[in-house]
């Protein structure tokens, strides 16, 4: 069979290819080896650069115990410089700028690889999956959901190059780092290493909460204000359907509801966030304290039973069996060890993301042709009501009849043995096809409802070169039967045939080669027109192209575009009309020439004058070669000529014929079919009654059609309009309408004539740019806006609803209703039946935009809606031309009885004539006038009248050559102007005008005694800082306090000494002042490591309060200014851009307000207490200091947003759309439609280079980063040993005015301050992107809106 066999079958498979039903939950991780595997299969070259990065890394890694070392034996030689010379102190500066290169250059290889390595494993995993993504049969994306996937690959791809490039080499080099630091400390004195070793669960625990906090700070933010942020989107997406039901107050409340959720959230946490962050810091402190006691307990112990010298510094003395290096070098080690093994964890974090991405790709990768069925159940969890919503809207169709408890009802769906391979080469490949299609006893159901047949036992012969309609009812089975031709599906029993050969012994690219697929709802992809065109046949000429084109009617269109074919067609074509959407893909069809046609709806949603054009193209590709052709139709009308047409109902063909011979057949489906919609069209013919319009004379170019009546509600006088955004485009001018009380009034005409403008304009989303619009005698600006709007109702094509229940989205139209006045709107609407069957009744969530339910089911509650506000006026925008024959019926049969009771007044507008025969007028609309204006009698009257060439047009018989339709649609709306104003760059200049630095200090005003707490916070965090550097100086000066030559009985060396009777006095004397000195400095660590832990606690608390309670002012100021504006507002702007920039702007506003106080209050208290500490006790090593500063604040704060995790996010997974990630997303949403086309090579070649161009320096990068990371220590170490030499220069030279305790005290006052700069400066936001924000910002709070529909003014009549 085509596609079954295995190819180079991977041992490593995720899932058992043995187990045919998967009753416990899939494993969500793939094991190390598989993870890895990326890696190994990237080549040779690649092992090898893995291994020599290991070996980087663990030489990066013994960086740290080796400065442990050196640090520990440094003081030693400082503090005996004075006396002994600065020999040893240059050797020893030495020592550290070779470690500083040494650093250097291992950093720079462990990156180098890693990174290298991550690029090429990356780049082989994101090709392997998006080519086994591509080979999946439609059953797979039916039980994995493709929009997940499609969105995933990007971010998914980032996580797992993170997880095996740059943190993998941290994670080895921070795991050596533990080892080596806990061996160098277990070595240097093991007493200490064990009592500090106690401690580093509480130092580790601190630090990686620290780092948790750090890494998820935005993206908690960011889920915080989902809620805010999907009621943003929903509003914004739906602005219009918002501001007709004068739902703005609904959705600024809810807004507010999900902000002041959102700011519980965060500010929860703020404590957590403070302790945290002051404990790790306040862990380390601890550290020293525990040091100071212990550490001097060893010492001065030593000291009184021998006399020995614990500094080690002193060569006429033994040095303590526990000596100050010991001492300090076992604390350095395991301090070192203790942030090391903390960062492990954050690989370990890393490398598990890696797993689950690398899971997520294996799914695809290693489900391989030949792998077994593979039942899938639900999770066991409680009966949700959306559970209980989509079995009741999914009616008989549903997976699981509603109460079954049999065990099958924890079925999910039933992945179908994987047989279907479009990039297989097996199977065979006939050159010569006549078309003769058979189906034997087909019997069929979908993967993801495997308890409902769609086919049962379907069998029929079509005909080699025979066109065959299949009609029915919704559900038949008819979209099945292509969907078998094309091969997504096999049968799950009988048979299917191409000239009697199975078509599983078909190679399955060829197979679909030969096929011709045009749908209902065409999907073109974001690129050239030619280039869509050639996606059918990459192979085709130019002129190949054109004469496709040619045939689809679509060439002279195309050559009116400036760029012709080279024309982009936007974002799923939508540059174009529905029309020309639609015959470009039957051109994209015809270019590959095939041997069968399959139209599946291809015209259903258009408008009349494009659907006739779409059908003379089709008819012409009919009659240009003699194919098979399959047609599935809901309008009869199009397919009477077929050669057979075949009645599809219940999976089962009952009827086959021609159309005569089916119209007196006894079983007479075909005929009742066609009676329904024969009987629909009569119903409003015979129902037409009289016209408010008395006149019969012709109306041929009117230019004024108004009927002046007494009851006249809605008037257009002269009106003439361009909408903002093309304001060199007139779509209205000189209109004139008059629509009386009670009365119907249809409009109809070409598209871009202007009908829904008409709309738009009664609901005064905009304003006429002359001429004026009236109700019940009053210019509509004149009249206030929210209720003026309530006395209209409105019902699209395609209805906007909001994720809540049924009786909520109602109620959106009058929020004060009950449930009584819902009930009756619903009746009324003809829904009110549909809503009882649901379990939950009205309290049935509809879900996202109404996803839960049925298009019907949702334009009946879009209807309840508008008439549960009892509106004045109704307009009826295309209400039922989305629809099937029979929900079509029973929307129209509730619009028919509105219409029929007078109690509103109706404008309709339809593309579908048979639907307003019944109005009371008929006014034809075109090029921005009324043409016509009458009853469908009176229009039709007229030989040569538009109207009655538009209903012509429907007619099976027209063609648009007759009906003098033209082809290049040059007045089409879609037709981009060339003078068009750049609004992007116009409304950028705007909103950049707004900023103002003054007004944005201000915002946090209401605040300012939460900026007060975290003021003395942040002062208490930032000094403890230097003050860390002040003690860390006297507990080294305690552990290197020398013990000086003693000689019992020297009586001049006794004195020296102090006079002291003996040595072992003196020996008692010293051990005493150190006992007595590490208790003070202890308290004193353990007062700083309070001031930590509690000034953290208050500078989180208070800065983090007036932040988000700030944010959350400003989002809601922003928001109801938002509602506020005129359509035209968001006509220049994206829903996405709007709705990001919303989440985004705000949040950054406190660049300007709390952030500015809290880097400047931790910077200077840090630094400035830094600095004054240091110039006190030894102002030359002080300037020296200065002057390094900036190098060293740089090489620091690389070092703590490493330690703390802030350099790692995901990516952005929105990417352009000739990005990698865009591409992968266009394809997989559009995944049919690549698969008909056999797109699926052309498709890997635009992803593979698009992946060569989006990283053209990658290996570049990756070594740049690395070097960058080593650059960090040489320069610290660089520092470091400048520092050290000089601060015993000064010693050296000065012994009478400094001592070793002045150098201590000044060098690490500073340097400790240092920290203080850095953590000032780690979340400093992007100054000139926060000013951007802020104008924007600024620029929609004080936006006056020219129809503001929360404004009070206005009339109010009465």
């Amino acid at each position: 069979m085509a596609g079954s066999s295995k190819k180079d079958d991977d041992t490593n498979s995720v899932r058992s290819d043995n187990d045919e039903k998967v009753k416990a939950k899939k494993k969500q991780q793939a094991s190390a080896s598989e993870t890895m595997s990326f890696v190994f299969q990237s080549g040779t070259q690649t092992t090898i650069l893995l291994f020599v990065g290991i070996v980087g890394a663990m030489g990066n890694g013994v960086v740290y115990p080796i400065l442990a070392y050196l640090f520990s034996n440094s003081f030693s030689d400082i503090s005996s410089a004075a006396n002994n010379g600065l020999a040893q102190v240059r050797e020893l500066a030495y020592t550290f700028l070779i470690v500083g290169v040494y650093a250097l250059v291992m950093a720079t290889i462990q990156t180098g690889c890693f990174e290298t390595v991550a690029y090429r494993a990356t780049h082989n995993m994101k090709l392997q999956w998006f080519s086994a993504l591509l080979r999946q049969d439609p059953a797979f994306f039916d039980v994995h959901d493709v929009g997940g996937i499609a969105s995933n690959v990007s971010p998914a791809a980032n996580r797992y190059r993170r997880g095996v490039g740059r943190k993998f080499g941290e994670g080895i080099q921070f795991f050596t780092t533990g080892v080596g630091g806990v061996g160098y400390a277990m070595y240097a004195s093991w007493k200490v290493a064990c009592v500090v070793l106690g401690l580093t669960p509480v130092i580790s625990f601190m630090g990686y909460m620290v780092m948790v906090l750090n890494q998820n700070k935005t993206k908690e933010s960011t889920k915080a204000y989902s809620n805010a942020g999907s009621v943003a989107y929903s509003t914004v997406s739906g602005i219009k359907t918002v501001l007709s039901l004068n739902a703005m107050q609904t959705m600024i409340k809810k807004y507010k509801d999900a902000t002041q959720e959102a700011m519980q959230i965060a500010t929860g946490t703020l404590w957590k966030m403070g302790f945290f962050n002051g404990g790790m810091l306040g862990s380390f402190i601890l550290l020293y304290c525990v040091l100071c006691i212990f550490g001097s307990y060893l010492l001065y112990n030593d000291i009184q039973d021998n006399g020995c010298d614990p500094s080690a510094g002193n060569p006429a003395v033994d040095t303590c069996s526990n000596s100050g290096p010991d001492v300090f070098g076992a604390m350095l080690g395991v301090a070192f060890a203790a942030q090391g093994i903390t960062q492990v964890g954050s690989f370990v974090e890393c490398f598990a993301a890696a797993r689950v991405a690398a899971f997520e790709a294996l799914t695809a990768i290693n489900r391989k042709p030949g792998a077994p069925e593979e039942t899938i159940y639900h999770e066991e969890k409680k009966k949700s009501i959306d559970d209980s919503t989509k079995s009741a809207t999914t009616g008989k169709g549903s997976e699981q009849p509603v109460g079954e408890t049999a065990p099958e009802q924890r079925i999910k769906a039933v992945l179908p043995q994987y047989l279907i391979d479009a990039t297989s080469e097996e199977g065979k490949k006939p050159e010569n096809v006549d078309g003769r299609l058979t189906f034997d006893k087909v019997r069929f159901h979908y993967p993801t409802r495997p308890g409902q047949q769609i086919l049962n036992d379907f069998s029929i012969d079509i005909a080699a070169g025979k066109t065959i309609a299949f009609v029915g009812p919704s559900g038949g089975g008819k979209s099945t039967v292509v969907k078998m031709l094309e091969r997504f599906y096999d049968p799950t029993g009988g048979s299917v045939s191409l000239d009697g050969v199975n078509l599983k012994d078909i190679n399955v690219k060829h197979l679909r080669s030969m096929i011709g697929y045009v749908g209902q709802e065409p999907t073109l992809f974001a690129t050239t027109i030619e280039k869509n065109i050639r996606y059918g046949n990459p192979s085709a000429s130019l002129e190949e192209i054109q004469e496709a084109a040619r045939l689809a009617n679509a060439h002279d269109f195309i050559s009116s575009f400036n760029e012709g074919y080279q024309t982009q067609v936007g974002d799923k074509g939508t540059q174009l009309s529905g029309g020309q959407k639609q015959r470009i893909a039957i051109a994209r069809v015809l270019v590959a020439k095939p041997k069968i046609l399959l139209l599946d709806e291809a015209t259903s949603a258009l408008d009349s004058e494009s659907e006739l054009v779409v059908q003379e193209a089709l008819d012409n590709v009919l009659a240009a070669q003699k194919r098979t052709t399959v047609i599935i139709a809901h309008r009869l009308s199009t397919i009477r000529n077929a050669d057979i047409i075949a009645v599809v109902m219940g999976g089962e063909i009952v009827e086959t014929g021609t159309h005569d011979e089916l119209m007196v057949a006894d079983t007479g489906y075909y005929r009742s079919l066609v009676e329904k919609q024969s009987k629909a069209s009569a119903s409003r013919l015979d129902s037409g009654v009289s016209s408010s319009f008395g006149s019969d004379k012709d109306l041929a170019g009117l230019d004024n059609t108004e009927t002046v009546g007494k009851g006249a509600v809605l008037e257009f006088k002269d009106v003439s309009f361009s909408y903002p955004t093309r304001p060199n485009k007139q779509v209205l001018g000189g209109f004139n309408l008059t629509v009386n009380k009670g009365e119907t009034v249809a409009l109809v005409g070409p598209s871009g004539g202007g009908k829904s403008t008409t709309v738009a304009l009664l609901e005064r989303f905009y304003d006429p740019t002359a001429g004026s619009l009236e109700y019940l005698g009053e210019d509509i600006k004149n009249l206030n806006v929210h209720w003026y709007r309530d006395q209209i109702g409105y019902v699209g094509q395609e209805p906007t609803l909001f994720n809540e229940t049924i009786a909520n989205n109602i109620k959106y139209g009058a929020p004060d209703a009950s449930l009584d006045d819902v009930i009756e709107a619903a009746k009324a609407a003809n829904a009110y039946d549909y809503i009882m069957a649901f379990p939950e009744g009205f309290d049935t969530p509809v879900g996202e935009r109404g996803t839960q339910l049925s298009g019907g089911q949702k334009q009946r509650i879009a209807i309840a809606r508008a008439l549960v506000k009892k509106p004045e006026v109704l307009l009826l925008d295309e209400a039922t031309s989305a629809l099937d024959n029979e929900s079509e019926a029973i929307v129209q049969k509730a619009l028919d009885n509105l219409m029929t009771l007078k109690n509103q007044t109706c404008i309709v507008i339809a593309h579908r004539l048979t639907t307003i025969r019944n109005a009371d007028r008929i006014a034809l609309i075109d090029s921005g006038k009324v043409k016509e204006c009458g009853t469908h009698d009176e229009l039709m009257s007229k030989q040569k009248g538009r109207y009655k060439r538009l209903i012509d047009s429907q007619t099976r018989d027209a063609s648009s050559a007759a009906l003098g339709i033209k082809k290049t649609e040059k007045d089409s709306e879609k037709e981009a102007e060339d003078d068009q104003p750049d609004w992007e760059k116009e409304v950028e200049e705007e909103e950049k005008g707004a900023f103002n630095v003054s007004r944005a200090r201000k915002l946090a005003a209401p605040d300012v005694g939460y900026i007060l707490i975290g003021s003395i916070g942040m002062i208490a965090a930032g000094c403890v800082f230097p003050m860390w550097g002040l003690l860390f100086a006297e507990t080294i000066d305690l552990l290197f306090r020398p013990t000086f030559t003693c000689e019992d009985g020297n009586a001049q060396i006794l004195a020296d000494l102090g006079g002291y009777p003996n040595c072992q006095a003196y020996w008692d004397d010293l051990a005493d002042s150190l006992r007595e000195d590490s208790y003070v400095v202890s308290i004193y660590w353990a007062l700083v490591a309070a001031a930590s832990i509690f000034g953290n606690m208050a500078a989180f608390y208070g800065f983090g309060w007036a932040s988000e309670r700030m944010n959350k002012r400003v989002r809601d100021s922003a928001f109801t200014s938002l509602v506020r504006q005129e359509v035209a507002y968001f006509d220049k702007r994206s829903v996405g851009k709007v709705t990001a920039q919303l989440q985004e702007d705000a949040a950054r506003l406190h660049t300007f307000t709390g952030e500015p106080v809290r880097v400047f209050l931790i910077a200077a208290s840090s630094i400035l207490v830094g600095l004054a500490l240091s110039f006190y006790f030894m102002w030359q090593f002080a300037l020296l200091a200065v002057f390094c500063i900036p190098f060293m604040a740089f090489a620091t704060s690389m070092e703590m947003k490493q330690m703390m995790g802030e350099d790692t996010n995901d990516g952005d997974a929105n990417e352009g759309k000739d990005s990698p990630g865009g591409i992968v997303v266009e394809t997989l949403l559009n995944i049919t439609t690549v698969s008909a086309l056999t797109m699926e090579t052309e498709r890997f070649a635009d992803y593979e280079n698009a992946l060569e161009a989006a990283e053209p320096h990658a290996l570049r990068d990756g070594i740049m980063q690395g070097a960058l990371s080593g650059l960090s220590m040489l320069i610290q170490q660089f520092i470091n040993a400048l520092q050290l030499w000089f601060g015993a220069w000064v010693l050296f030279n000065n012994p009478d005015t400094y001592e070793f305790r002045d150098f201590l005290v000044s060098n690490f006052a500073l340097m400790f301050s240092l920290f203080g700069l850095g953590a000032a400066f780690q979340d400093v936001s992007d100054r000139k992107e926060a000013e951007k924000s802020a104008g924007r910002i600024f620029y929609l709070i004080d936006r006056k809106s020219s129809i503001d529909p929360l404004s009070e003014e206005g009339k109010k009549l009465e």
